[in-house]
């Protein structure tokens, strides 16, 4: 039986001037879920240094409406703005009103968890409509490398957001979710240990004829500083979880004089940036390092079709989107052997270009031997975009979600007669 459906896609962040894999899927997923008669809208935070941009809600086909949060940290303005960024447990009482409020509303699809997930935890079981959540990063399978990260960050500050997080049970947001989602195999086995089959593991996709068409002259003219060199690109938010020092380390080693290596992404771990710039300097490859900062969506296929060689030395990734974004652009990618990157890995078989090792020399040989062979890096991009045609689109991932909110809907008013 089908019915019409209205699910509101609740995120932590959605800023333009900090764009990332979350936000992209959102993007996507929502445009494709209009198309098959499924009406969405994007509830994220005000506040953030790019949220009162357009350009990041130009991205969305769907309403984007803004909630009150606050960042319930103690701490230095720059220590909260970090926070802000990037694993701060924000905290709402806004938005679960407005949830509970709305009778348009079928579903909820969380993208985050924490307090923002467990006041819609309060909404929806009060109103008894249901809920989703995504698990966009690393979660159960990476509990050492979270809560060493988080300590990190949260480091010399004092948290006030505790009693609203027992309130609202905070921590029971996956054990009472219709359903969970993830996007690679060792989370999705850790889920199921903590939910059984309520877990679903799912791919994203990937807008292939965008990256295709993407126009290497157009950023070379954006980005002057590139000038003809050969390009090493790492596209991600720097920070340690993305690991552009071991990028920058083997770059150091391995990498032709002529190259240059280029990070593109906004700075979520306060001094990361610093720290690259002056390891840089110790290594002697200051001046073939660029830091373009954040890249409008846009602008990122022009990007991808300027460089020779991708990278994604990541010591996490719940899924990979940049993979899939560079094979579609008809680049290859040496990658990281974790999280999703590893499925995508075994999915490429023998001879994928993915590490395991994460020391410097490892990633230096494997960089080293791509930049000398153009043949080995065509070969990686032409098996990449055969895994893409086989196995990864929006409206496949689409489908499996507007018929996974169907089953959703159906069994909670199935419940209630």
């Amino acid at each position: 039986m089908t019915h019409a459906l209205h699910i509101a896609h609740v995120l932590r962040k959605y800023d333009a001037a900090e764009l990332g894999g979350t936000e992209t899927h959102v993007a996507e997923i929502t445009r494709r879920l209009e198309q098959r008669g499924v009406s969405c809208e994007v509830h994220a935070p005000r506040g953030g240094r790019g949220s009162n941009d357009t350009a990041g809600e130009r991205a969305l086909s769907v309403p984007l409406f803004r909630y009150r949060a606050h960042c319930p940290f103690l701490g230095s303005k720059e220590q909260r703005r970090a926070l802000w960024s990037n694993a701060g447990n924000l905290v709402s009482f806004e938005e679960p009103l407005k949830l509970a409020l709305d009778a348009r509303i079928s579903l909820v699809h969380l993208h985050t968890a924490g307090r923002i997930g467990g006041g819609v935890r309060v909404a929806m079981r009060l109103t008894g409509r249901p809920y989703v959540v995504s698990v966009h990063g690393p979660m159960l399978s990476g509990g050492a490398f979270l809560s060493a990260d988080l300590a990190r960050r949260t480091r010399g500050t004092l948290d006030l957001g505790k009693p609203y997080g027992l309130l609202v049970g905070a921590r029971r947001v996956l054990d009472d979710a219709a359903r969970v989602i993830c996007f690679n195999d060792d989370e999705a086995r850790a889920l199921e240990a903590r939910v059984g089959d309520r877990v679903r593991r799912m791919d994203h996709g990937v807008d292939r004829a965008r990256f295709s068409a993407g126009d290497a002259a157009r950023a070379r003219s954006r980005w002057p500083a590139l000038g003809t060199s050969a390009l090493v690109l790492l596209l991600g938010r720097l920070c340690a979880q993305k690991d552009q020092l071991l990028a920058l380390r083997a770059f150091a080693t391995a990498a032709p004089r002529d190259h240059l290596l280029v990070f593109a992404g906004a700075e979520t771990d306060r001094g990361y940036r610093a720290m690259l710039e002056e390891e840089a300097s110790k290594l002697g490859v200051r001046e073939r390092l660029r830091l373009l900062g954040n890249v409008a969506a846009a602008e990122v296929p022009d990007l991808v079709a300027a460089t020779t060689l991708c990278i994604a030395p990541s010591q996490h990734e719940a899924f990979g989107l940049v993979v899939l974004e560079a094979w579609s652009a008809g680049k290859a990618v040496l990658f990281a052997k974790v999280g999703g990157l590893r499925d995508l890995a075994d999915a490429l078989g023998a001879g994928a270009p993915a590490l395991a090792e994460r020391d410097p020399k490892s990633w230096a040989d494997a960089l080293s031997a791509l930049l000398s062979d153009p043949t080995a890096r065509e070969r990686a991009a032409h098996e990449g975009a055969l895994l893409l045609e086989r196995r990864f689109t929006w409206d496949r991932a689409a489908g499996q979600l507007a018929d996974l909110y169907r089953e959703v809907v159906e069994e909670t008013r199935q419940r209630a007669a």
